[in-house]
């Protein structure tokens, strides 16, 4: 009877889903819960992945070389961190339920984040971040953002495994992002860096050179007679070249150079040059600039697109064909360009010269240009001393000095006194002894005042790409050149060609990186880019 019940009951296969299913259900249970413990911290990864790359992308997007940028770059990082809504919205970045990323910019210990800024980061196939040699001492060396994000614990919901005693899952993720820089409306032209070694190998040392100086005052006032021999041969310091354009003519380079802002833009690590003999379409580009319609632009002196900049003293012979190319009044009792009489040395190694300080003779140029249509007194009385120049209310009235207002003694630029005349229209109306005037006689058919430079740009600057050319070995055609800095330089004279020599005089107003007054922004595409 009993072996009957026992071998019924066995047989009985009614409930026995039921069974099974209890069985199964802690296993169910628990294998879902840990499906949902991966999902969760894979969603806390992507959610703090996030978080860093976007810290990472503000800070690099202020790593510019200036004095501040590491200040900007913590701010920018700061702003997100601690007031960005993210996630799961609120106050701070929040992230899931659990974690709020914050940033105290010195307070390692009080955030969630960490920041170093780097100068290089090791090649595509190591990942070791060595901080002795790859983390930048100041923000002028600084051009990597990474940022890593502290660990993060995630309590779980799954039962912890056997022989495990902690009850969270820790999740961390970091971030490297560099800044990157584009120039626009960019006169193609390069420049070599006047600071560069001869012999070359010393390319962070003569772009520390560069900035430094500049930020100094050193280069103030500071002619640069820049040089190219039109052969295409390999150039030095202190000589210049021409960046690749659209069009690869000669007279397509002549027509970025004469428009005032030639609309193309060029990334400051990848640049191209471009070779060949151009003195002529060169020089008549540029030169429609000071209101000189020569070569191709002989009947374009009715075309705003190659307007005279509003002041253009410049020492022009008064003569027949004073409208069509440039030649210096032979005496200086006449009349003496703008930045007359400056003291120049050779640039070692190279083709240029570059003024041994601010030293052009500022006093004799206005006694000339401003004393009226007479002779000079210095022609007749040897003894005879300029008047000097109103130095104090040039500068208080426009001052181009690094930092800060001109320095009580320094003379101001030819720059600064250029803009002073512009504000003066009495001083462009008044006459040299030949007869020359500020205000440009060359061009007629519209009203000048029509294109101010504010809107169409400074006919008197160029935006020129200044590169270790020794360094980078450059002739001919040469493609992946990376410039020093941009910087913003200002036509102390027309260009001249002697031969096969062509010489601008240049003075150097900004530049971009270190030291910079940050006129260049408005021209200068910064973009920052995830490398790691």
């Amino acid at each position: 009877m009993l072996s009957r019940v026992i071998r019924r009951f066995w047989n009985d296969h009614r409930g026995y889903v039921i069974a099974l299913t209890l069985i199964a259900m802690p296993l169910l249970l628990g294998f879902s819960l840990l499906v949902i413990d991966v999902g969760r911290s894979s969603n806390l990864h992507t959610d703090l992945q996030s978080a860093v790359d976007a810290m990472a992308l503000a800070g690099a997007r202020e790593l510019d070389g200036r004095d501040d940028a590491i200040d900007r770059a913590d701010a920018a990082i700061k702003k997100i961190a601690n007031s960005a809504a993210f996630s799961g919205g609120g106050n701070g970045m929040s992230l899931g339920s659990y974690i709020t990323v914050s940033y105290a910019p010195g307070n390692d210990a009080g955030s969630t984040v960490i920041v170093k800024y780097l100068k290089s980061i090791p090649a595509q196939d190591d990942d070791d971040i060595d901080l002795d040699t790859m983390e930048a001492e100041n923000s002028n060396e600084a051009s990597y953002a990474w940022v890593i994000a502290k660990e993060q614990a995630m309590q779980t919901i799954f039962p912890i495994p056997v022989g495990f005693t902690r009850e969270t899952v820790n999740v961390s993720a970091d971030a490297v992002a560099v800044y990157r820089a584009s120039a626009c409306d960019v006169t193609p032209i390069y420049i070599c860096n006047p600071y560069e070694s001869p012999g070359g190998g010393n390319a962070e040392q003569a772009a520390e050179a560069l900035h430094t100086n500049f930020a100094a005052g050193n280069l103030y006032g500071r002619q640069i007679e820049f040089h190219n021999d039109n052969t295409g041969s390999t150039p030095g310091p202190g000589n210049f070249g021409f960046l690749a354009v659209a069009d690869n003519g000669a007279n397509a380079l002549s027509e970025a150079l004469a428009i005032g802002r030639p609309g193309m833009c060029y990334k400051q690590d990848d640049l191209t040059t471009k070779p060949g003999v151009m003195k002529g379409p060169v020089e008549n580009g540029v030169n429609t600039r000071f209101g000189l319609y020569g070569g191709n632009f002989a009947n374009n002196d009715n075309n705003p697109l190659y307007r005279p900049a509003p002041n253009v003293r410049m020492a022009q012979e008064q003569k027949g064909n004073s409208c069509m190319s440039y030649s210096q009044a032979v005496n200086a009792y006449d009349a003496v360009p703008l930045g007359y009489g400056a003291t120049m040395e050779n640039i070692p190694g190279g083709g240029g010269r570059i003024a041994t300080d601010n030293n052009w003779n500022l006093d004799l140029y206005w006694d000339i240009s401003h004393s009226g249509k007479k002779p000079s007194p210095l022609k007749f009385d040897p003894n005879y001393t300029p008047p000097a120049a109103p130095t104090s209310t040039i500068s208080a009235a426009s001052s181009s000095y690094p930092g800060g207002p001109t320095p009580p003694g320094v003379q101001p630029s030819a720059y600064d006194v250029y803009n002073y005349e512009i504000g003066n229209p009495n001083l462009l109306a008044s006459e040299a002894p030949n007869g020359e005037m500020g205000i440009p006689q060359c061009h007629r058919g519209y009203d000048l005042a029509a294109y101010p430079d504010s809107r169409y740009g400074n006919r008197r600057e160029i935006f020129a790409a200044i590169v270790n050319c020794v360094d980078q070995d450059l002739g001919g055609r040469t493609e992946g050149v990376k410039a020093v800095a941009f910087a913003r330089m200002f036509f102390v004279q027309p260009v001249l060609t002697v031969g096969n020599s062509s010489s601008m005089v240049l003075e150097t107003v900004d530049i971009t990186g270190k030291g910079g007054r940050g006129t260049l922004d408005e021209f200068l595409r910064e973009e920052a880019e995830l490398v790691r």
